[in-house]
């Protein structure tokens, strides 16, 4: 199972309102990428991006985990 398989997943598990943070077992590298369809998702009224929680470990602001909001 690929991991936007796995994500897709877990949103669909999800239930109306329930929050969760996605991306805190995932890869930084990765997350560029789940950031990308996690946003096409709000787009499309599937969730509500509530937060990104930004690292501080490369200094590169980089997006690590992601609060959504299943509606």
């Amino acid at each position: 199972m690929s991991l936007y398989e796995q994500i897709s997943d877990e949103i669909t598990l999800m239930d109306a309102g329930e929050q969760k943070w996605i991306g805190q077992d995932i890869p930084l590298e990765s997350m560029m990428a789940v950031v990308l369809m996690l946003k096409d998702l709000d787009e499309e009224k599937v969730i509500k991006v509530r937060r990104q929680n930004r690292e501080k470990t490369t200094g590169l602001k980089q997006v690590d985990r992601v609060l959504v909001e299943k509606l």
